[in-house]
Order: C-alpha cells, then sequence, then structure tokens
C-alpha cells in the first residue's frame, strides 16, 4: 500500500537521546579534565609554597645556631615537618649535633693546627705551634708533651693510642710511649738524612695502626721508613725520594705496607712498603688540573680519600674517593663537591666507611663512603670563625675532634648515633610529647602563614611542630 504523501515522518527518538548523551559526556569529560588541571595546579603551586616556606625556615634555624639554638633547633624541626628533604633535614641534624660538642681549653694559646684520635676515642693528640698535648677524653685532662720550639709539623698516633710522634718542622721525629697517657716516655728520636740541614725539616710524619712502622716526609721530597718493632732503638729501613718539592701530606695504612704522599706542585703518590727496605711506587693520582692537598688512608689500605685544591681558582676544592684493592690500579670511585674553601684535613676511619673533611671555612663536613661509589653527607660540624687545619675520627666515627690555629680550644664530637639522627632527626625530638612555637615566633619567621594549613593548629598561642605536614 502507498504512503501518504501529507504523513509526518518519524525520527526515531533513541538516535537523538544517543547524541545528547554522547555531547554530555564529553562535557562532562572536558569539565573533569580542566578541574582536575585546575586542582593539579593549585596542588602544584601550594606544594611550592610549602616546599619554599621549608627551605625558609631551615636557613633562619642555620642564622640563630650559635645564638639561640634551642630556637634554631625548633624552626629546623619545623622546617623538616612542612617538608622532609635533604636540605631540611641535614640542616637539623647539623643543630642537634651541635649541642654535642664540647670545647677543651688548650693550655697554650697559639692554637692548634693538628688532631689525631686513638682508636676508641679516648686518646687524642693536639699540636700547634712549638706544642703537642695527649688528651685523656674520658677525664677531660691533659700532659704537655715537651719538646724544642717551633713549628709542629703534623703528629701522629697508633690506633691503640700507645705510640706517638711529633715533630717540629725543623728538628727531628720524637717517639713516645702512651701505654700512661698521665705519664708520656720519651722513648727515641728518628734523625733526617744527614747533612741535608734546612732540608730535613720535618713536614709530615705518619705511624702503622700497632705502633711498629712510622714513616716520615721531609721538605726535600724524602720519604724514610723506620722500624718501631724495639721503641727505645728504632731502625731507619729507607730512605727514598718520592716528590721534587715538599710533601703536604703522608699516611699509612694499618699495616704499614701501603704509604700515601702529596706534595705542593707534584702528583699524589701511592707506594707500596711490603719490603721496607725497598718501597716501591705502586701509582701516580695525576689529574688535569688538581693538586693533593691532604689524603686519608682506610685501616686496610682499600679506601683512599684525596683532597684537592684547583691552583688555578680561588677556593675551588674536592674530594676524590679511590678504592685500592690492587695499588697498582687504583680506582676513581667517586667526587665530592666541596662548598667554597680550601680544604686542609681529611680523616677516615679505619674501616673506611666514613670520612671527615675539613678547611678554611671554619667548618667539618662528614661523609657516609659504605657505598665508596656513592658519597653520602651525613652531618655538618660548625662552629669556627677560621680554618679548621686539624681533623681525626675514631672507629665507627663514633666521635671526632676538629682542630683551629686561631683558637684557644679544640672540640670534641660526640657521634655515637651520627646515621641514626642523620637519616630522622624529627624522631627522637617527636618520640617523647609535643614540640612548640609560639605564635608569635611563627608569625615572624614565616610572614604570617596560616599554620593550620599545614596541620600545626595553633592552640593557646602555640604551634604544633610535630603536627606540621
Amino acid at each position: 500500500m502507498a504512503e501518504r504523501a501529507d504523513e509526518p515522518v518519524v525520527v526515531p527518538r533513541a538516535r537523538g537521546s544517543r547524541a545528547l548523551a554522547v555531547l554530555a559526556a564529553l562535557l562532562a569529560v572536558a569539565l573533569a579534565c580542566a578541574g582536575t588541571a585546575w586542582w593539579r595546579q593549585h596542588g602544584q603551586a601550594r606544594d611550592r609554597e610549602r616546599v619554599a616556606l621549608a627551605h625558609r625556615l631551615a636557613l633562619h634555624a642555620a642564622e640563630l645556631r650559635g645564638d639561640d639554638p634551642v630556637k634554631a633547633r625548633d624552626l629546623g624541626l619545623a622546617a623538616v615537618g612542612l617538608h622532609a628533604d635533604d636540605r631540611t633535614r641535614a640542616g637539623l641534624t647539623d643543630t642537634l649535633l651541635l649541642s654535642r660538642r664540647d670545647d677543651l681549653w688548650l693550655r697554650d694559646v697559639g692554637g692548634a693546627r693538628h688532631a689525631e684520635l686513638s682508636g676508641d676515642g679516648r686518646v687524642g693528640l693536639v699540636a700547634g705551634d712549638g706544642k703537642a698535648e695527649v688528651w685523656r677524653l674520658g677525664s677531660g685532662r691533659s700532659v704537655m708533651l715537651d719538646g724544642p720550639e717551633g713549628v709542629m709539623a703534623a703528629p701522629a698516633l697508633s690506633h691503640d693510642g700507645r705510640t706517638a710522634l711529633t715533630a717540629v718542622a725543623d728538628g727531628a721525629t720524637t717517639v713516645w710511649d702512651l701505654t700512661d697517657p698521665a705519664h708520656p716516655a720519651r722513648r727515641a728520636t728518628l734523625r733526617g738524612v744527614a747533612g741535608k740541614r734546612s732540608l730535613d725539616d720535618v713536614q709530615a710524619v705518619a705511624v702503622s695502626r700497632d705502633g711498629r712502622v712510622a714513616a716520615v716526609a721531609d721538605f726535600a721530597g724524602n720519604l724514610l721508613v723506620w722500624d718501631l718493632t724495639v721503641r727505645d732503638h728504632p731502625v731507619r729501613r729507607s730512605v727514598t725520594a718520592v716528590h721534587d718539592s715538599p710533601t703536604e701530606d703522608l699516611d699509612l695504612s694499618g699495616d704499614g705496607r701501603t704509604a700515601v704522599t702529596t706534595s705542593q706542585d707534584g702528583p699524589v703518590t701511592i707506594w707500596n712498603l711490603a719490603d721496607p727496605a725497598h718501597p716501591v711506587k705502586a701509582a701516580e693520582l695525576t689529574p688535569a688540573i688538581y693538586t693533593g692537598t691532604a689524603a686519608a688512608l682506610s685501616g686496610d689500605g682499600r679506601v683512599l680519600v684525596v683532597a684537592r685544591r684547583d691552583p688555578g681558582a680561588d677556593w675551588r676544592s674536592q674530594a676524590e674517593v679511590w678504592t685500592l684493592g690492587d695499588p697498582a690500579r687504583p680506582a676513581l670511585t667517586a667526587v665530592i663537591g666541596m662548598p667554597p674553601a680550601d680544604m686542609l684535613d681529611v680523616a677516615l676511619t679505619p674501616d673506611g666507611g666514613t670520612a671527615l673533611l675539613a678547611g678554611s671555612n671554619g667548618n667539618g663536613s662528614l661523609w657516609d663512603l659504605s657505598v665508596p661509589s656513592r658519597p653520602v653527607r651525613l652531618a655538618g660540624l660548625r662552629g669556627y670563625p677560621s680554618e679548621v687545619r686539624g681533623v681525626a675520627l675514631s672507629d665507627g666515627a663514633r666521635s671526632a675532634l676538629l682542630a683551629a690555629p686561631e683558637s684557644t680550644t679544640f672540640s670534641l664530637w660526640d657521634l655515637h648515633d651520627l646515621r641514626q639522627v642523620a637519616t630522622g632527626p624529627e624522631r627522637d625530638l617527636c618520640a617523647h610529647g609535643t614540640r612548640t612555637l609560639s605564635r608569635a615566633d611563627w608569625d615572624r619567621y614565616t610572614d604570617g602563614a596560616d599554620p593550620s594549613d599545614y596541620g600545626g593548629g595553633a592552640g593557646g598561642g602555640e604551634v604544633s611542630l610535630c603536627s606540621l605536614r
């Protein structure tokens, strides 16, 4: 039957409804995406604001460390609560460690240039211009080591704290028996190369872990190896020309079979002393720019840390970590960039797991070398207005010494739980009760930020620091 021409055409409703539904869904997705983007941008902006506020508080805490350590601690805790990163945690760790610093007064106001520490941290040896003191650190008592006047070369102390070496730059080296630190006994004198006069000037000394092997570096660039098995009658085993310029630093492995020397203008050199009568050059570390200023070997001789400076640029320095599985083939495993300062000394724990670097900025920095290829900064030891020339570490980095030539004190640091503090300095502070900061101080150091925006609601005019997030 034919359709009538005047009947209306019916459009299926289902097709129109589907189209409207699709359009509505697309619009909803577009709105959702726009909303998500807005919230994401808003959240990112708040995150940036939180990070900036945390770093600002960390900076204020650093500025207050010397004058108001309690407020510095609280501001540092607030910074970590707002944003826990390497910067805020390091700042709080440095502040907490400052309370563990014990300043010990020197007998001579001339200051101290060098510091040594026994493995157990009970005996310290501090030396300066023409003087040296043996410290029984548990009691805080010291005894002077008598000797000729003059500029003191870097001293040495055996790991067991029973043997010490001291030398005035223009004199011979004295061997001391410190079996009883309260009554040091002079045992022998190590003479220089006969007839060399000023070239005999002692630049650096080192002693093996058990005190049986000693090494002396002189101004002429010679390395003298001594057998101290009988301390009253030392035997010189060899004299070797190691550098064309004066030696700056010298260190020995625990067994005395490996030595490392640095010089003012020459390379860092590694020496095989397996036959002390015939030292053999194992390797030279000769970077293109930086020259070695100080070096430290681990007890087993497998890790070497070298402090470097660029003679062509002021205040540019770095530290290199080398592994010496084969001393003839040293491997550079890491380079530690340092803040603008001239590094003057480096210490290394006997196990090679922790390094302490210090220099002209008056501070020391502790580094975790348990994975030598990935050094991790643990903490900074703060507090000297002038350069630090002497540093030392005990076994396990449980304690440290820092000595500055322009200070009438040297500092002893308690580092017994250093790694635990460095990885979570806020934990101990918040483990026992709530830490607070006055609302007035909060407003002052945050420029009036609302603490409730960060979870630190102000009740009774106090901001809860352990609730910040």
